[in-house]
């Protein structure tokens, strides 16, 4: 591999044989190297494909404007996460948190902490990821010693979050936590309870209805020809159907979008399940 260009003596771009660039980053991975020079990659500690020209850009554009300490600071975190979460990020994780991480220390440091108007939702759909994140947070008061608050914390999980889904943009990943949101809501109001948050029922109803929102963003809704499984839900539930068509009513005013039958087959069955075990604690407690 050829060195075409040194960031400091940790970080370089190099390209290979085949004309593809890629950065690597391993502790004094260029010390005494020139660009032109050859490098061997058996020392890197972490490398990524440049896939494009704009992130080789986004990237050399990054280093220009943050200290290096803080891109190794990002770098342990996402080491860390992936090891907690037992998970790759994409690649592109090394822009987004790093650019994120400088600001929020330059934030504190002007004594101007942000409030995360999602974290009550982060908390809940994505406990795994919060988890890692106010890890991540001793981390930086490690090195930093600036303690950040839990919102920021919040801030940091959506990135793990983002960046298990496919390099997602982080536009998308908030609007699928708010529509998240806004179903349960829905649910809730329709039904007049408030579902268990520890159920399993409550949890598969979570991530039926995540990877709904997704499908969504995506416009790659379930479609089937056969509406006969869909009628016979629609009878065997009906409270639920009516619930789905709230639903429907929401995504057709916010979105412009006609939630197809099959989808709403899918929500009414999982609303059904949680709905009912609900319904079955409640009789319960009001039996004892």
């Amino acid at each position: 591999m050829v060195i075409k260009k040194i960031y400091n003596n940790n970080i370089v771009l190099v390209e290979d044989e085949n004309q593809k660039e890629m950065i690597l980053l391993g502790r004094g991975l260029a010390f005494g190297k020139k660009a032109g020079e050859k490098i061997t990659a058996e020392n890197a500690e972490k490398r990524f494909i440049i896939d494009s020209p704009e992130l080789t850009s986004r990237f050399s554009e990054l280093m220009r404007q943050i200290p290096a300490n803080h891109l190794e600071l990002s770098w342990q975190i996402i080491e860390d996460a992936q090891k907690e979460l037992h998970t790759t990020f994409s690649d592109a994780i090394y822009i987004g948190l790093t650019d994120h991480i400088n600001y929020a220390l330059h934030r504190y440091k002007q004594n101007f902490p942000l409030k995360n108007h999602l974290l009550w939702e982060i908390k809940r759909f994505y406990p795994k990821e919060f988890k890692a994140a106010q890890k991540s947070l001793k981390t930086i008061a490690y090195y930093e010693n600036i303690w950040m608050s839990e919102d920021e914390a919040g801030f940091i999980a959506l990135h793990f979050v983002n960046a298990v889904q496919d390099g997602e943009s982080m536009e998308t990943t908030v609007l699928v936590t708010q529509t998240v949101q806004e179903i349960l809501r829905i649910i809730q109001i329709h039904f007049n309870m408030h579902l268990d948050e520890k159920s399993l029922d409550y949890q598969r109803l979570i991530t039926h209805v995540r990877y709904f929102a997704h499908r969504l963003m995506l416009s790659e809704l379930i479609q089937s020809d056969d509406d006969t499984l869909y009628e016979q839900v629609k009878q065997v539930y009906p409270d639920c159907y009516s619930c789905v068509g709230r639903i429907v009513e929401y995504f057709d005013r916010k979105f412009q979008v006609r939630i197809t039958k099959e989808e709403q087959m899918y929500l009414m069955l999982h609303i059904g399940r949680v709905v009912n075990r609900e319904r079955s604690r409640i009789a319960k407690e009001n039996e004892n």
